[in-house]
Order: C-alpha cells, then sequence, then structure tokens
C-alpha cells in the first residue's frame, strides 16, 4: 500500500507567496481537524510570563477574506491563547503563508511539529488523515464500515492502537486490518478493551500467518471463553519465557487456549514465537512501496 501524503517543502509555500506581518489574535483561529486540543495550562503559564521579544514568529494560513477570523494558525497556537488571554487585543508576527488547501495546512503542520518536537502518534495520525495519506484513508475507510470509530478516547467502538493497525496493513494490507476487526467485532462486540493494541496485533498475526492452518470457528469459539483482560493477564506472565513483542505474545497465548479448546475439536496448532516471524514481514506480507521518487 503506498502512501500519498500532500508535501509541502519550502521552496513550495515560498512559491506561492507568503510574507511577514503583525496580526491580532482577534483574526486568528485553530483548525482542529488537524490541530490538536490547546493546553490552556500551558497557554495560561505563556500569558503569566508574557514577552513579545521572545514570542517569535508563529505560522498562519490565509483563508481569504470571506474567512472570519481569516488566519487559520499553523503552528504557535498556545502562543497566540497566551497573547489572547493577556490582551483580547494582542498583537502576534505571523509568516503567512497564501494558496494552501486546508490539505496542504495540515501536512505543513504536520512536518514543522516533527522537526520541531517529536508529536503523538494521535497528532501525527490526524494530520496524516487531513492531508490525505492513502493508508490512513483505507483503514480509516475499513474502520468506519465495519461500525467503529478511530478515536483516542476510552469508549466503547473506538479504536485506539493506529500503529498496530498499520502494521497490521503493511503485513496484509488493509483485507488483514478488515478481517482481524470483524473477528473481534463478532466475538467481543463494542467493548473498549478488545481493540487494544496487543489484542488486535495477536489476532492479527494468526490471521496472517496460521490462515491455513487454523479452524475459523475453533478460533472465534476460543476468543469467545476469555474476556480481554484475562488475555491481557495470560500474556503478560509469558513475558519471562517467551520472546518476541506483545503482539506475538498475545498470539501465543491465544493459541495456547485453542489447543486447549474441547468444544469444537480439531487438530492442535504447535506454535512458538518463530511462528509469527516476530510480527516481521514474510513471504506472503505485501511488496514495500518503493522509496525512489
Amino acid at each position: 500500500m503506498t502512501s500519498s501524503v500532500v508535501e509541502v517543502s519550502t521552496a513550495a509555500v515560498t512559491a506561492r507567496g507568503s510574507f511577514i506581518d503583525a496580526l491580532c489574535v482577534e483574526e486568528l483561529f485553530v483548525d482542529p481537524s488537524y490541530q490538536r486540543p490547546t493546553d490552556m495550562g500551558r497557554a495560561r503559564t505563556l500569558a503569566a510570563a508574557w514577552d513579545r521579544r521572545l514570542a517569535g514568529v508563529i505560522e498562519v494560513s490565509d483563508r481569504g477574506e470571506q474567512q472570519h477570523p481569516r488566519y487559520a494558525v499553523i503552528d504557535g497556537a498556545h502562543r497566540v491563547e497566551g497573547a489572547r488571554l493577556r490582551d483580547p487585543q494582542s498583537m502576534v508576527v505571523a509568516s503567512i503563508h497564501e494558496g494552501l488547501s486546508i490539505a496542504e495546512e495540515a501536512a505543513l503542520f504536520d512536518r514543522l511539529n516533527r522537526q520541531r518536537r517529536r508529536p503523538s502518534t494521535w497528532d501525527h495520525w490526524r494530520a496524516r488523515k487531513v492531508s490525505g495519506d492513502a493508508t490512513v484513508t483505507a483503514i480509516e475507510a475499513v474502520v468506519s464500515e465495519l461500525g467503529l470509530r478511530i478515536d483516542p478516547g476510552p469508549r466503547e467502538g473506538n479504536v485506539r492502537c493506529t500503529a498496530t493497525l498499520e502494521k497490521l496493513a503493511a503485513l496484509g494490507g488493509t483485507d488483514l486490518v478488515r478481517e482481524t476487526l470483524q473477528l473481534i467485532l463478532s466475538v467481543w462486540d463494542l467493548r473498549a478493551d478488545a481493540y487494544d493494541a496487543p489484542i488486535v496485533h495477536g489476532v492479527g498475526l494468526i490471521q496472517h500467518h496460521l490462515r491455513e492452518r487454523i479452524d475459523p470457528e475453533r478460533l472465534a469459539d476460543t476468543l469467545l471463553g476469555v474476556v480481554p483482560l484475562a488475555l491481557r493477564t495470560q500474556a503478560a506472565a509469558l513475558g519471562d519465557t517467551l520472546t518476541g513483542t506483545a503482539g506475538v505474545r498475545m498470539a501465543t497465548t491465544i493459541m495456547v487456549l485453542y489447543n486447549k479448546n474441547r468444544r469444537v475439536l480439531g487438530r492442535p496448532v504447535l506454535v512458538s514465537a518463530r511462528s509469527f516471524g516476530g510480527g516481521a514481514r514474510n513471504a506472503r506480507s505485501l511488496p514495500l512501496p518503493s522509496k525512489t521518487a
């Protein structure tokens, strides 16, 4: 699966038009589609010790005269809020970019944040989603199709393990993501803890590496006989004796229970950490996209 993130280079931004000017904070807003929520505690700290000389230059996008407020803050949201708390008529110095789409704003926000500090996985996901990343878009479509949501909140129906979903997509494409989530949904419905990263990863590794060797009915019945918390506890207990990632330990735990299942008869499938390649790619994995231009 290839990625089509909108890349915004400094040269491209300059070519479209950018300039420095002073803007009133009343003219500025934050687009929540790609920006993280403002930390008001941090903003109040900035306001209390405000020094315009140290505020630096923020990055904004000119959305045009028809937009009120007009300028979307790409970088510097907390400084803007700090200035606003100190004085609603405060002026800040901004590098104003013209002609950017919202997707290009999101890509620029993501690039600037990765250059200056490490964003959270969720920050990165949201920015890539808005910028049109092909992998993120495809995974979001699969999750939505199943009636689930990609959301960091610990609520029923939310899938929070975006990094794990990308690992599965790299291993077996979005079909593997769909099959994994479908099985979990059919067994545990919408309960939030069923979509924790180790469980999703473990089920996905089994689906990918043991597809021809397992009985789907027996696997589903095995999962029905245990709750997610018990699975995590048993997998954690293997940590001292089994090498591999949390996902590999989870896959091994599930297969131990699978082999003990007497409700649905079938042949046992003996496994070890190596059965799952440590979560790595194998001959059945999709080819990696070319990194050349």
